[in-house]
């Protein structure tokens, strides 16, 4: 069996084959995550800039490609004003600034661009995918240190295949993800061995020393924070006194690190009272706490209840996952002592029962580690049984006929595909901008693509992915709600001239909400910017115009809105019957003025034609839902609107191109992908 009788030949024949299994287990996390490769080139003329330059598949992507860009251009000024980003509040504080240090994904990626002459999208296409199966080292090494071989590798292997974390990682995520557990692990790891260790010193120092880079990753200290209180911890109940070696221990783990550790108190009593106390609540707190609270609309957030749906982000079977759950639990408590400092991660991957469908992905590796443990335990149970090669031979069979069985249940991980947050045609608008627009000009958008603006465009935005848990961004939604274009502009003014300060002012001095809203849109605040602003609607907004106009009607009295209602409809074809057949079985019959959604039916109000010499319309009926048909250079496009929506400046400036001379004048109309006006004031 064996190709030596030699026990030393067999030492390293074992240790080769468990070698060979994590890169394995990489090499098919990788695979997981490279063949959308194939994809993206087929539709290249869609999901690529240029032929060079793939577009990023996440919104977050495109702030930490700014970054590098920003410090590869000269312009990175740690903590000066970021001109760029949440106007003009980064002019009227000090509080938005550029983080200290540079973003290490950001530095790194910017050298390796250089180094191997590529842009930074291109690199991103292998930066991030390599990057999030490192982790699957730190965690075998650790399980292995404790003899739970199968525990490491099946935990490595659900990892880096579990739907969450390939979502998180893909090909032109471009995200902090990326190497999220690989830190964790490491650390906790190294401050483990502190205790098990005959070179504890050495340990403690590469604890801090990915400490230092964990921070620098991912700037939240708490985590280090938690870390060294768990270390102090397991000192003192292991040592009841410690001793100059322990002191000089904790020394090296505190003192590099404490340029950032000051904050973490704060900011780890903040994320537990946002992740534990409050999560999503449909009203916002504080001081803004009459304003609508736009986490609500944003999908990460949302968390679930169910075992089957987590299951289904991490292992999906759910008996092998509730087995691995439970064999997770069981192991953390059997090896309480060796495994303490993983416990922090595991209570974060549960929070995907509380706080949002993320946590999943810290999760995902605990199952695995929890499949692997019932077959380590079988196999020691059978130690003395069996001769010790025949119990490792049938252990490593097990290992694969279990990860074999792990991989035929990720079927949604490998059907896949990582798409981008915008085509080809509204980030070459985006580009554009910084042609067509003043260098001072403002962008008065949504915020979801308020970071693509700053990395392409060039140009500041008002909100972005994060700054849009404020007024501001309702003050954005009433502006594409109304019906009123004066309105729209004396909004568009307050927040330019005074933003989210000129908010807090007169809220502290005892306006409310619904009186200072008033105020603003009556235009009694009303004060010309400075800055050039410019309205920027784009193609992802149809779908999004459900919470922008349930946040842009919002009630004050009653603490709720009215959902927004724009349904797109292409691809559309007409029958001989003149019924128009749409996607997701939506019919339109405009004889009996009829609109079936699936097994509803609704009344057909009107239709309203846009063309290039103008709008017509014909509406029939005060109720029931409303058909644009609005030709442009790509083609006839179809939606479905009801009355408020209609109304909205929104559907009139965007859909229709109908707007008002006095307060707008329309700078591009590159329809359905990018329309821009610049506001008159």
């Amino acid at each position: 069996m064996w190709p030596t009788n030699s026990a030393r030949a067999k030492e390293w024949t074992l240790r080769g084959i468990k070698i060979l299994c994590l890169v394995l287990i990489a090499l098919a996390g990788l695979q997981v995550r490279l063949d959308d490769r194939a994809i993206w080139k087929k539709r290249q003329n869609v999901w690529y800039l240029d032929r060079n330059r793939p577009i990023f598949a996440s919104y977050d992507a495109f702030y930490f490609a700014r970054m590098a860009r920003d410090w590869q251009e000269g312009r990175y000024r740690s903590g000066k004003p970021d001109f760029y980003r949440a106007v003009p509040d980064s002019y009227l504080t000090d509080n938005i600034t550029y983080p200290f240090p540079v973003p290490l994904m950001s530095f790194s990626a910017e050298k390796l661009s250089r180094v191997f002459g590529v842009p930074l999208e291109r690199l991103d296409l292998y930066f991030t995918p390599i990057l999030a199966v490192l982790f699957v080292l730190p965690l075998f090494l650790y399980m292995e240190s404790l003899g739970y071989t199968a525990a490491g590798l099946l935990g490595g292997l659900v990892g880096v295949t579990a739907l969450i974390y390939v979502i998180r990682t893909s090909i032109m995520r471009f995200d902090t993800d990326s190497l999220n557990l690989f830190f964790p692990f490491m650390v906790a790891w190294c401050l483990s061995m502190y205790f098990r260790s005959s070179r504890p010193r050495l340990w403690v120092i590469l604890a801090s020393f990915f400490s230092f880079l964990y921070y620098w990753w991912y700037a939240h200290p708490h985590l280090i924070l938690v870390n060294i209180l768990l270390f102090a911890g397991l000192l003192r109940w292991e040592k009841g006194r410690l001793e100059r070696e322990d002191w000089v221990a904790l020394a090296i783990l505190v003192v590099p690190n404490l340029w950032y550790l000051w904050k973490s108190p704060v900011a780890l009593g903040k994320q537990i009272y946002e992740y534990v106390v409050a999560v999503v609540r449909p009203e916002a707190t504080g001081i803004f706490r009459d304003y609508p609270n736009i986490q609500q609309s944003i999908s990460e957030l949302q968390h679930f209840k169910n075992l089957s749906e987590v299951a289904r982000l991490t292992l999906q079977n759910l008996p092998l996952f509730l087995l691995g759950l439970a064999g997770a639990v069981v192991l953390l408590v059997r090896e309480r002592r060796a495994l303490f400092f993983l416990w922090p991660y595991f209570l974060i991957g549960l929070l995907v029962f509380r706080a949002g469908n993320r946590f999943a992905m810290y999760l995902a590796p605990f199952v695995g580690v929890g499949v692997g443990f019932w077959m380590d335990l079988a196999f020691r149970q059978g130690r003395g049984r069996l001769r010790e090669s025949t119990l490792h031979l049938l252990r490593l069979l097990g290992i694969v006929a279990v990860g074999i069985w792990i991989l035929a249940s990720q079927r949604s991980t490998f059907a896949y595909v990582a798409t981008p947050k915008a085509n080809a045609f509204v980030v070459r608008d985006m580009e554009k901008l910084s042609r067509i627009l003043p260098p001072r000009a403002w962008i008065w958008s949504w915020w979801d693509y308020g970071y693509a603006f700053q990395y392409l465009s060039r140009r500041g935005t008002f909100v972005d992915g994060g700054h849009q848990l404020t007024p501001k961004t309702y003050y954005v939604a009433r502006s594409f709600t109304t019906s009123s274009p004066r309105e729209a502009r004396n909004i568009t003014a307050f927040i330019a001239t005074e933003g989210l300060l000129g908010i807090k002012e007169r809220l502290k001095k005892g306006t409310t909400a619904a009186a200072l809203t008033q105020a603003i849109s009556r235009g009694e605040l009303y004060r010309p910017p400075d800055h050039p602003v410019y309205w920027v609607f784009t193609q992802d907004l149809p779908p999004k115009y459900g919470w922008i106009g349930y946040f842009g009607s919002w009630d004050f009295r009653k603490h709720r809105g009215r959902y927004g209602f724009v349904w797109p409809l292409n691809p559309c074809r007409e029958t001989p019957q003149k019924i128009l057949v749409c996607q997701r079985g939506v019919r339109i019959d405009p004889i009996t003025r009829r609109v079936f959604l699936g097994h509803r039916e609704f009344p057909l109000r009107g239709i309203v034609y846009r063309e290039a010499r103008g709008v017509n319309q014909r509406l029939w009926g005060p109720e029931g839902l409303i058909l644009e048909i609005v030709s442009s250079s790509y083609g006839r496009v179809f939606f479905l609107v009801d009355d408020p929506t209609f109304r909205s400046l929104f559907n009139q400036m965007y859909i229709l191109r109908q707007y008002d001379s006095r307060y707008f004048r329309l700078v591009m109309d590159d329809f359905p992908f990018m329309v821009v006006y610049e506001v008159k004031f």
